[in-house]
């Protein structure tokens, strides 16, 4: 079982979020959890789109307003 990490992108618009989640998964190993939360909905999308595209799972995605969090586990 791998580690949690937070990655906290509130104030931040696109493309910061995504490249900053893509960053960050970068550094993770196999195994290990990312909880990306914000207060900018449409990043929130754009994360899971991308997310999407690679072999890392989902699993949690939630949008509330314009807040989003994502649970990603590395792959």
């Amino acid at each position: 079982m791998g580690n949690n990490h937070e990655l906290n992108c509130s104030g931040l618009v696109c493309p910061l979020p995504v490249a900053k989640t893509k960053r960050k998964l970068m550094e993770l190993q196999s195994g290990d959890i990312l909880e990306v939360f914000g207060d900018f909905a449409e990043a929130g999308e754009n994360i899971k789109r991308y997310i999407d595209k690679t072999e890392n799972q989902i699993l949690a995605f939630e949008i509330e307003g314009e807040n989003f969090f994502i649970k990603i586990q590395k792959t």
